[in-house]
């Protein structure tokens, strides 16, 4: 049960840090939780910054051993725990429907970045030992500082304060659910991030580096890299930071 052993820390550089030092030093229970009411030095894709307001949103990190995945199915994971942040924003945004994953695992809300996830692997020859997926979500938070991607929150959506640790127990219940599914090898998780994809099924405008081009999302393979059909080249592949999506 993912949340059932948790630890709670005032103020941490980085929860993801500290649960990868718990990890090396003693074994550690399936789905605990390492939450902290301050992160100052969180980090998300290409070790930018997760910059978060204290005790205003949700910043934690979960510790699973999937001793079912092999490395080159890693991005199973990466899905799970997406969709389970969707299947909570989505209860809660019943309202507000235009809510989707911007691959390869960020969630937004109208085009505004609600939450991201930075996930790491340890690997035990030929299945994934243990992972650490760290996410941060915005939830109370209304001012941000300027510069930052497009940055929205639960409360500006809503129009309400949230209860930190009551969302925390909700979000860890989700992705648990759907934890469970991919262990026990629900093909319904492809399926649902691949529509719940931002741009999936449309044609619209995409860069690949200082090119601009008209494509349809398709999904992605099984390495996670995005399936894009073009107009000139037909289907194509792209890795994470090869392509951008025009908003």
């Amino acid at each position: 049960m993912i949340g059932k052993h948790l630890i709670e820390l005032e103020r941490v550089e980085s929860t993801n840090a500290f649960a990868a030092e718990m990890i090396q030093t003693k074994q550690v229970a399936q789905g605990t939780v390492v939450w902290a009411h301050d992160q100052y030095g969180g980090r998300g894709q290409n070790n930018n910054r997760w910059i978060s307001e204290p005790g205003m949103n949700l910043t934690f990190s979960i510790i699973l051993h999937p001793r079912f995945l092999t490395p080159d199915r890693q991005f199973l994971l990466n899905k799970a725990i997406s969709l389970g942040i969707l299947d909570y924003v989505r209860r809660y945004c019943i309202m507000h429907p235009v809510s989707c994953i911007k691959w390869p695992n960020d969630i937004y809300l109208d085009n505004r970045k609600l939450g991201g996830i930075l996930i790491s692997h340890r690997i035990m020859s030929p299945f994934l030992d243990s992972s650490i997926i760290g996410i941060g979500i915005n939830i109370n938070q209304e001012v941000f500082l300027p510069g930052l991607p497009n940055p929205v929150s639960l409360k500006q959506v809503t129009g309400r304060d949230t209860d930190l640790r009551m969302a925390l127990s909700d979000v860890c219940s989700r992705i648990g659910d759907r934890y469970s599914s991919l262990e026990k090898g629900d093909e319904a998780i492809e399926t649902d991030y691949r529509e719940a994809l931002l741009g999936y099924g449309v044609w619209r405008e995409y860069r690949a580096g200082e090119i601009r081009f008209e494509g349809r999302l398709e999904g992605v393979d099984a390495l996670g890299r995005l399936l894009i059909k073009t107009r000139a080249k037909g289907s194509m592949a792209f890795n994470h930071k090869e392509i951008e999506i025009i908003l």
